[in-house]
């Protein structure tokens, strides 16, 4: 059976299954409800296969992981 992990999404917050090879190689990871590709070390919550749990420590918002764009500045 293949080892699987799930990744939280750190834009919408989704949990979705990710196969161990992606883990192993450190690829950018992509979510399947919102879109957003993101490094693995951005994913707030990360429970493997045996169910060892991985927290992020809160981090500052950021414009790349919540899809904010910034308002253009006035004249």
């Amino acid at each position: 059976m293949a080892q699987i992990f799930y990744v939280h999404c750190p834009a919408c917050g989704g949990r979705f299954p990710c196969h161990q090879e992606l883990w192993q190689v450190e690829y950018d990871l992509l979510c399947p409800y919102c879109g957003l590709s993101f490094p693995q070390d951005q994913s707030p919550l990360i429970i493997s296969a045996s169910g060892e749990r991985r927290e992020r420590a809160p981090q500052p918002a950021d414009a790349t992981t919540t899809g904010a764009t910034s308002a253009p500045e006035s004249m």
